[in-house]
């Protein structure tokens, strides 16, 4: 239990997001972690288990809220312009 909190604090100062568990029955691997903290040590990137062909996603921009102005400079609210493209 104590490394996996030591994981949750390094995902959370990274801001990232995981999913974890404990299975007592299999050895632990923190590879992606590992990865994730220093990629240059890696001759290529472990498997990670995110399913059939996703790729890890990283927001760039700021998320627009519902009542936020629209970005496209129409004036209104995004809920009632963009929002629903």
């Amino acid at each position: 239990m104590e490394r996996f909190e030591e994981i949750a604090f390094i995902c959370d100062d990274n801001n990232w997001k995981f999913l974890g568990g404990i299975e007592p029955d299999k050895e632990e691997d923190i590879s992606e972690v590992e990865y994730m903290l220093n990629p240059g040590a890696f001759n290529k990137p472990p498997k990670m288990n995110r399913g059939v062909g996703t790729k890890p996603y990283v927001k760039t921009e700021p998320k627009i809220g519902r009542n936020d102005p629209c970005p496209c400079g129409s004036g209104l609210k995004y809920k009632n312009c963009c929002m629903k493209k």
